[in-house]
């Protein structure tokens, strides 16, 4: 689950730092097409607005771009905006890893594969964290019913209409 955008250049910024919901933030990296609605969901983690829980499988995701690239500078800094947000990171312990199968053994994708590995330890993470939204651009969660799915400011299939690729427009019979 990818959300796109630049943490290290996050510009605006709000004043409002009241507290209402329990969110599940997959994952975030590199700038693109939604970003602005990215921005202001970081925001809203940044300021206290809502919190935020990830899987510990989530941090290999967001450094491994980095570790590929040789980046160290880019690691150092995603590691430090990590930090910033004060996320928590929820271990993949043994009952995510038995719910997880669960997932992976029941749910089908858009393309009527098994739902894969890591989607299923990130939706089992946030069922038993109990989140009110899991935010994610991955058409794999598209039928996710175990928790409510939903792209930055917007459904996951208004996203994918105004911002996805030609493929996954495609998965959900939008072209």
């Amino acid at each position: 689950m990818i959300l796109f955008m630049n943490l290290g250049e996050r510009t605006r910024r709000s004043s409002d730092a009241s507290f209402s919901r329990y969110e599940y933030f997959p994952m975030f990296t590199f700038q693109d097409s939604g970003w602005e609605y990215c921005g202001r969901l970081i925001d809203d983690i940044y300021f206290g607005k809502i919190k935020c829980v990830i899987s510990s499988i989530q941090l290999s995701e967001l450094y491994t771009p980095f570790l590929r690239a040789g980046d160290k500078e880019g690691l150092r800094k995603i590691e430090n905006e990590l930090k910033k947000l004060k996320l928590k990171i929820r271990i993949v312990d043994k009952k995510i890893a038995i719910l997880s199968s669960k997932y992976r053994s029941t749910i089908k994708t858009q393309e009527n594969r098994w739902l894969p590995l890591a989607d299923a330890i990130i939706l089992a993470t946030a069922k038993l964290e109990h989140v009110d939204v899991l935010y994610t651009i991955d058409v794999d969660f598209y039928d996710v019913k175990e928790v409510k799915v939903s792209a930055p400011g917007m459904s996951l299939k208004e996203w994918i209409k105004r911002f996805g690729t030609t493929r996954q427009k495609r998965l959900l019979g939008l072209i």
